[in-house]
């Protein structure tokens, strides 16, 4: 590993910014809203928009899923305000196609297969791992806190058990969280 003091000059020439947030709305759903920002540390020159000034947008766009507590997506809007091309923005209404999908494992395949890699936008298929993510722990944060139902099914209650390090059977949080779950294979 290196330290600072003998690391080379860095010259920052492409930074990628996604901001990701969850909300609970009035009517009960939840929206997942991600925004992708690029930006060059350089001026750039493009065909369709002329010159983009160091720090300007390269990309600029918002992708927003509506999901019910069962992570079914029931609306989506994308809006792509800056695209290096002109015709990129005609590819918001294809991520209508996401609705109706649930999020659970193995769904990025259905939404990429739905989206399709030419009517779509690769850096808004990109945050759907990412807003997925995010929806869990929105919902699973907020009903973990408030929702004793939620609490207390131990189903429910366990969801992320053995989906990372951090959250492995006989690890601490699981001993510390859910000290009542037995590992069968312990047991024999």
């Amino acid at each position: 590993m290196t330290d600072n003091k003998s690391a080379s000059k860095r010259t920052a020439l492409h930074r990628r910014n996604i901001d990701v947030q969850g909300y609970l709305r009035d009517d009960g759903l939840w929206e997942i809203e991600g925004i992708l920002q690029d930006t060059k540390g350089y001026d750039i020159n493009l065909i369709d928009r002329g010159l983009i000034p160091q720090g300007g947008y390269l990309h600029h766009m918002n992708l927003t899923l509506v999901i019910d507590s069962q992570l079914n997506i029931i609306d989506v809007r994308s809006t792509l305000f800056d695209t290096p091309y002109q015709d990129c923005p005609q590819v918001a209404k294809q991520y209508s196609a996401l609705i109706g999908l649930q999020i659970k494992k193995g769904w990025i395949d259905d939404a990429r297969q739905a989206v399709e890699r030419i009517t779509g936008c690769t850096h808004l298929t990109e945050m759907l791992p990412v807003l997925a993510t995010a929806a869990m722990q929105t919902i699973r944060g907020y009903r973990l806190s408030f929702d004793p139902a939620y609490i207390s099914g131990n189903e429910e209650r366990t969801g992320m058990l053995n989906t990372c390090y951090g959250f492995r059977m006989g690890g601490r949080a699981q001993t510390q969280l859910w000290p009542d779950v037995i590992n069968v294979k312990n047991r024999l």
